[in-house]
């Protein structure tokens, strides 16, 4: 009677160890079913998606702004290198941003953000000027504006425009006031971006 008690109890036991074991298989394949359905739409809705714009902010070490100026002059974040290729492309967000507060004095702007987004073929880029430099190009552009032969403003453009690209460590354009004919740094931004006639901008 007790042998045949023990073997029932152990047939038991048996029974509900590989039932636990069998519910322990199936869950671990569910698992893995599970995570090889979230792998394929993952996959699929990375094929799908559209390619992503290159950021110019990739080549600048993730730096932009006030902060990506001051590293380009060397103040700060003194152990990164930047390529040539950045410092072309930062030279570029410059003139274009020069050549922004210049349009906005000419519509008659007077006080302008020292920071604003520039946009170029490989992304935006958010850019930052001292604010002396953009007050400085706001009421020199201005004057400039009502007359285009003031040759006391010219010279005060070109005076800020050159105290900045030395800070900056660039040889300054030798039309200061033809920014607007050089705002590409390469056939592919030029094809672009069309030349325009000196004096388009109304300063020449």
């Amino acid at each position: 009677m007790h042998g045949l008690l023990l073997f029932t109890a152990l047939l038991t036991m048996a029974l509900l160890v590989y039932g636990l074991y069998q519910l322990n298989q199936r869950v671990m394949r569910l698992e893995a079913k599970k995570r090889q359905i979230a792998s394929e739409k993952a996959a699929k809705a990375s094929a799908s998606a559209p390619p992503q714009a290159n950021k110019s902010v990739d080549i600048f070490h993730d730096l932009e702004g006030e902060e990506l100026f001051y590293a380009m002059t060397g103040d700060v974040h003194q152990e990164l290198e930047f390529s040539e290729d950045a410092r072309k492309r930062f030279e570029l967000v410059i003139r274009k941003h020069l050549l922004e507060v210049l349009e906005k004095a000419k519509n008659g702007e007077r006080s302008l953000d020292s920071e604003t987004m520039i946009r170029t073929l490989r992304g935006p880029v958010r850019s930052w000027l001292p604010q002396d430099v953009v007050s400085s190009l706001l009421i020199q552009g201005g004057l400039l504006a009502t007359d285009p032969k003031d040759e006391g403003a010219m010279a005060s453009i070109r005076s800020t425009i050159d105290r900045l690209y030395l800070q900056l460590g660039y040889q300054s354009p030798d039309d200061v006031l033809g920014l607007a004919d050089q705002t590409a740094d390469s056939p592919e931004e030029s094809a672009d971006e069309p030349k325009r006639p000196p004096g388009a901008d109304g300063f020449m």
